[in-house]
């Protein structure tokens, strides 16, 4: 046997390991480095669970406060990757070959700094991750085990920030603040409900042109024309012809209702947008019927993206067209036609009347309620289910579609 087999070199050389659970502050108030691997595990740390917020104020807290002689601008970065990946449990995948790609750094600088915020006590882990293939063998695929980190902030920075603790450990609560911690906090929420502003320099500040004042008297209390005012246009100023009062808005919802299942191209606009888009047709004097009707034939795409602004485009489309040319020379329309006289009224009226006696107009019926129009779907579904299993042999193309059909019938209730 060597003869220095037995020489205490190491276990004089090595701080006293604390024991689990308990606070790892020196005697001369320093906070010393987790760099044992056995107390960065979940079970095991004397850090306490957390969340997004706290997560990265720790991290800030003890990356400026140099607690880590590795620990920099890089670890920071790090910990706000992770942070923003943080589930509700303030659990998070490691991620590490997608993670050293998108922060732009190594692969062992990204694990290196890991191991940081591990020392630290702001990391712990909650799964280790393996490279054991966890799917079926034979499969020819490969999965294995991701690492889950827990986020975490260290005992040192509650007595820093005056935190009371309740509990030791990951399942320790923060239940309050000490005096000095009341007044840490009231000064932190004072500066970020009052973030401080950042001035311009006047060279970067511009001029802007200012309307001239108006003085009327000697009176010194002056105010800007009103020309100069700009005029804010209101946020439920409608078009002329899509103006309506509630009831004629009812109304036209109602025939928008009638209109979209008859009509397959508006099904994809809501009800309100294509009432909004009829309301210049209903004005006009169409009813639910003959709107349908035409808008059955017109010529437009199979799904249009927005129904109802083609049909607000025809309508511009047909004002346009009806609208009178003035003459060239006038400044003032006049009119071109001879209005009818009473003859031809009564005339008109007549007709009028003879064909509303040969074809009367017909009310289109009122759609079924919807339990109704349900009830007939499964009544139809039922008897196509049982016309499929009533096919013989010889109606059957394959041999598979006629086991589909003799199982079918072994499972039909009796």
């Amino acid at each position: 046997m060597m003869q220095h087999a037995h020489a205490p070199v190491q276990a004089a050389a090595a701080s006293p390991c604390p024991p689990h659970g308990q606070n790892r502050i020196s005697p001369n108030n320093r906070f010393i480095p987790i760099c044992q691997r056995a107390d960065q595990e979940i079970g095991t740390t004397a850090s306490r669970r957390t969340r997004r917020g706290d997560f990265l104020r720790a991290a800030t807290w003890a990356i400026t406060r140099r607690l880590h002689p590795k620990a920099g601008d890089t670890t920071l970065r790090v910990a706000r990757d992770l942070a923003a990946r943080l589930n509700a449990d303030g659990h998070v995948a490691y991620c590490r070959d997608t993670m050293w790609r998108r922060l732009g750094i190594s692969r062992r600088t990204l694990e290196r700094h890991i191991a940081v915020l591990r020392e630290l006590g702001l990391l712990v882990w909650a799964v280790h991750g393996t490279r054991t293939n966890t799917r079926p063998a034979g499969s020819g695929e490969w999965a294995g085990t991701a690492t889950i980190y827990a986020a975490v902030v260290p005992r040192a920075w509650d007595d820093s920030l005056g935190h009371r603790v309740r509990g030791h450990g990951y399942h320790a609560r923060h239940i309050g603040f000490t005096d000095h911690g009341r007044q840490l906090a009231i000064a932190d929420a004072r500066r970020r409900a009052h973030p401080s502003r950042r001035r311009d320099t006047p060279s970067c500040k511009t001029n802007h042109p200012r309307p001239t004042a108006e003085m009327r008297g000697k009176k010194n209390n002056t105010s800007a024309p009103r020309g100069a005012r700009p005029q804010t246009r209101r946020r439920h100023d409608v078009p002329e012809p899509y103006r309506a009062t509630p009831d004629q808005a009812a109304h036209a919802v109602s025939v928008a209702a009638f209109v979209r299942p008859r009509v397959p191209w508006t099904q994809g606009e809501g009800l309100r947008r294509l009432a909004f888009a009829l309301r210049p047709w209903i004005a006009a004097g169409l009813s639910a019927a003959d709107l349908a009707a035409d808008l059955s034939v017109w010529r437009v795409p199979r799904r249009p993206a927005s129904p109802a602004r083609v049909i607000m485009a025809r309508w511009n489309e047909t004002a346009s067209s009806e609208e009178p040319a003035a003459a060239p020379g006038r400044g003032e329309d006049t009119p071109t036609g001879v209005p009818p006289n009473a003859a031809f009224l009564a005339a008109m009226d007549t007709v009028r009347a003879r064909l509303t006696i040969l074809s009367p107009p017909v009310e289109p019926e009122p759609e079924p309620p919807s339990f109704v129009i349900r009830e007939r779907i499964l009544a139809s579904l039922a008897q196509a289910d049982r016309a499929r299993r009533a096919r013989t042999a010889e109606q059957c193309l394959t041999f598979a579609e006629w086991e589909a059909v003799c199982d079918a019938r072994e499972r039909a209730p009796w």
